[in-house]
């Protein structure tokens, strides 16, 4: 062993250039495999700890809607067989402050739970009971994490805390902070009763066109999901259970990665199970990307050590034994790498996680399964690509050993070539993706048909909120503002879904729309565009509870002229002055859908138009803005935030995206420029003889460039031409989860395949130069 060892080293240090350019792009190819196995794994485990959720399901209306009345809960408890709990979740309608006495205030992610919450879900308990937490008025279980940053100590049962600076909660229970691959986020879960002395108005807990919930089912292992489904439905009334003909029950294991729209939702977190396949098989490509070069370089430092293994055999080395050394040589190489890989995940794991937004446990890496899952999958994939080339040098004659007559097949540099163009192949499909996720989400975050530019977002907070009208009227002093608006509608920010009924011609009419609330002055901060009827104005008392409507509404439901329809909601009659025109409310992958803007002045933030103003004196325009509102807020953190950054924001997923894929297309053209370097050095070392000739024969360097610059031309140019249509198609799928999608132009393809030939061109001239302006007495002397 030690001999063999020895060996391995001899081998590494004789060739060190290109045996260190074999191990950084296994180690560069390993590392991703690394980091995408972990976060992968984490991905498609989501939700898998909770005890009862093999039996938990979340009742879903529809394909693009989530919530769900407060009063569905009651009928299934008392007319549904097989449940044995019902849970509705709620979020809140505005940040939420925590403060401890004498403490400061603290922002946190509170939902409001029905008692059996922690039946369903199983968070590790810390202190106190969480399940007869939830049972009481007025009570909240908190994270750790919370409960040190309000009371600066694990202790906290039983203290009282204040939500908003005006409702106090007893502290119920902590618990552990939930694991990053569970689809509820939150840091506060109060009882649902506490929601109703919150923020309740009484009505989202008895009308049935109230949706405000999502509304999760603890099964019996008796009970058939399909038959509960119908049987939920025929609960429903028959006024609404046109709606809910497509409600479904989704398993929880299946929440995190369905279709149905989370945009918005604070605490539901959605996945997307699509792009981690897409970044597995990328992963993948990488991988193969390396292992071609790792071949290529290989293949050639094995026939150079030809003469080695003669010596072997007529010192009396077993074929079994010169086997076993050049299996064992390849394993340890890759070893070495994957150790080298582990550091390096380790390191850079804190800088991934903030530019790519991967998420996974770190912890994860070490465990056993994964250490020994990695060490089974190099072991593998060694002896998978050095089987061939061992079983031929092991299998040779002494003589034709000594004699060094065993040369590459005839085939050997057209092989090599193959493997050089499916490498540029999956680099050039790399970028050309790239380049158009990048594409995709400046046309999202473009094309919304709103004004983004000069618009600031103050969060409003419980104080700004009773003084909503001293804040406008201290704004509008400002010289830089122009116009000051009130809204529920923030890009990002949770919508309202509400289902109601219209008399039409003496038949109800199903209505189904999301709504927010806005002032008249937001139509012209928004830069709405009316279709017909009018926008409501503050000039007129008469215009209160007046709606607008989009495009959108009207063709869904059908109406010609919806002008001065009406209709209830609680105790409260809408009707409909005008129409507007579509706008993107949502991302661009979300289809528009019915809107309905009401003029009510409940609001979440406060929209500042400014006039136009330079760079520098914006920040001083915003530092004014928050001084105003934290004056009017002493009690609370006051958030300012720029319109169009709010906006990007909802594509944040993408952009994380693009990120990823520009890493993994950048790691890929890096791995290939040290696999075509590589070969490039090898030509020139086995084409030194005719360099020499040529020069002495009055060839110029310029010329001897070209001549070893061409094939490498070759190769990216058939690489181009094969990537161009698998790009193209990849693309064409991608783009399909979009509802709304940028097109695929030629410039993308062709700017991937320049940026690809650039490279490889920047990669091989320096050899080439090298190899040209060599002296060719020395040349011929070096043959």
């Amino acid at each position: 062993m030690k001999n063999l060892f020895n060996t391995i080293i001899r081998n590494f240090t004789r060739n060190p250039v290109t045996n260190v350019i074999n191990l950084l792009g296994l180690t560069i190819s390993l590392t991703l495999v690394i980091f995408l196995s972990a976060y992968c794994y984490s991905e498609l485990t989501t939700d898998n700890f909770h005890q009862n959720g093999d039996n938990v399901y979340l009742y879903l209306p529809s394909e693009d809607r989530i919530y769900t009345p407060g009063v569905l809960k009651e009928n299934i408890d008392m007319k549904v067989p097989g449940v044995e709990a019902c849970v509705r979740i709620a979020g809140t309608w505005e940040a939420p402050v925590f403060q401890a006495e004498n403490r400061e205030p603290v922002t946190a992610d509170l939902l409001f739970a029905d008692k059996d919450f922690f039946e369903l879900f199983t968070f590790d308990v810390v202190e106190g009971d969480p399940e007869t937490a939830l049972k009481e008025p007025m009570t909240v279980v908190l994270t750790e994490t919370l409960v040190k940053k309000l009371f600066g100590q694990d202790k906290a049962i039983g203290e009282i805390i204040k939500l908003n600076n005006s409702k106090e909660l007893t502290v119920g229970a902590i618990i552990k902070e939930p694991v990053a691959n569970s689809c509820l986020s939150f840091s506060a879960v109060a009882s649902m009763i506490t929601q109703k002395n919150v923020q309740g108005e009484g009505g989202e807990f008895t009308e049935w066109g109230w949706c405000d919930f999502q509304t999760f089912l603890l099964l019996n292992e008796k009970a058939n999901p399909v038959a509960t489904e119908k049987t939920i439905l025929s609960i429903i009334p028959a006024d609404f259970q046109k709606e809910y003909e497509s409600a479904k029950l989704v398993p929880l294991n299946k929440v995190y990665f369905s279709k149905f729209m989370l945009f918005g939702n604070d605490y539901l977190v959605s996945g997307d199970k699509g792009k981690v396949m897409i970044l597995v098989m990328v992963a993948v490509l990488v991988l193969i990307i390396a292992l071609v070069n790792f071949i290529n370089i290989s293949s050639s430092q094995w026939l150079e050590r030809i003469k080695q293994t003669g010596i072997m055999k007529v010192l009396g080395a077993r074929r079994l034994i010169i086997l076993f050394n050049v299996l064992s040589e390849s394993f340890v190489f890759f070893l070495v790498a994957l150790l080298i890989a582990f550091y390096v995940v380790n390191e850079i794991n804190p800088f991934i996680n903030e530019y790519t937004g991967i998420l996974f446990n770190p912890k994860l890496t070490y465990s056993p399964y994964f250490i020994f899952a990695s060490l089974a999958g190099i072991f593998i994939i060694s002896v998978i690509f050095s089987i061939i080339p061992a079983w031929k040098i092991s299998s040779s004659k002494a003589i034709d050993n000594l004699k060094n007559t065993i040369k590459a097949d005839k085939s050997n540099f057209s092989y090599r070539s193959v493997l050089v163009i499916f490498q540029f192949t999956i680099a050039i499909a790399l970028v050309s993706f790239t380049l158009l996720v990048q594409k995709q989400i400046r046309f999202g975050s473009t094309n919304l048909g709103l004004h983004q530019e000069n618009i600031i977002g103050i969060k409003l907070t419980p104080q700004l909120n009773e003084k909503k009208d001293v804040l406008k009227e201290l704004l509008m002093e400002k010289p830089a503002v122009n116009e000051v608006s009130f809204t529920q509608y923030y890009p990002g920010n949770d919508i309202s879904q509400w289902g109601v009924q219209m008399d039409l011609n003496g038949e109800k009419k199903q209505l189904n729309f999301d709504t927010f609330s806005a002032d008249a002055a937001f139509s012209e901060i928004a830069g709405l565009h009316i279709v017909s009827g009018r926008f409501y104005t503050d000039d007129l008392s008469t215009d209160k509870e007046k709606v607008l409507v989009n495009e959108t509404f009207l063709r869904d439901h059908n109406f010609t002229n919806p002008l001065g329809k009406r209709f209830i909601m609680g105790k409260r009659t809408f009707e409909i002055i005008g129409v507007v025109k579509d706008f993107h409310f949502q991302p661009v992958s979300q289809p528009i859908v019915p809107l309905v803007i009401r003029n009510e002045s409940y609001a979440s933030h406060c929209l500042v138009s400014l006039q136009t103003v330079n760079f520098k004196s914006l920040n001083s325009v915003i530092r004014d803005m928050k001084a105003v509102a934290s004056q009017l807020s002493p009690s609370f953190p006051v958030e300012v935030t720029f319109f169009d950054q709010a906006i990007g924001n909802m594509y944040r997923s993408e952009l994380l995206f693009q990120r990823t894929f520009s890493l993994f297309a950048l790691c890929a053209i890096v791995i290939c420029c040290l696999g075509i370097f590589t070969m490039s050095l090898f030509s020139c070392q086995r084409r030194t003889k005719e360099i020499g000739i040529r020069k002495i024969n009055g060839a110029r360097s310029k010329e001897m460039m070209a001549l070893l610059n061409k094939d490498f031309i070759k190769l990216v140019v058939i690489a181009f031409i094969i990537a161009t249509p698998v790009a193209w198609y990849s693309m064409y799928k991608w783009l399909q989860d979009f509802a709304y999608r940028t097109e695929i132009n030629w410039w993308i393809f062709l700017l991937a395949g320049l940026i690809a030939l650039f490279i490889a061109l920047a990669t091989v001239s320096w050899q080439s130069w090298r190899a040209a302006t060599r002296n060719p007495v020395e040349a011929l002397r070096y043959e």
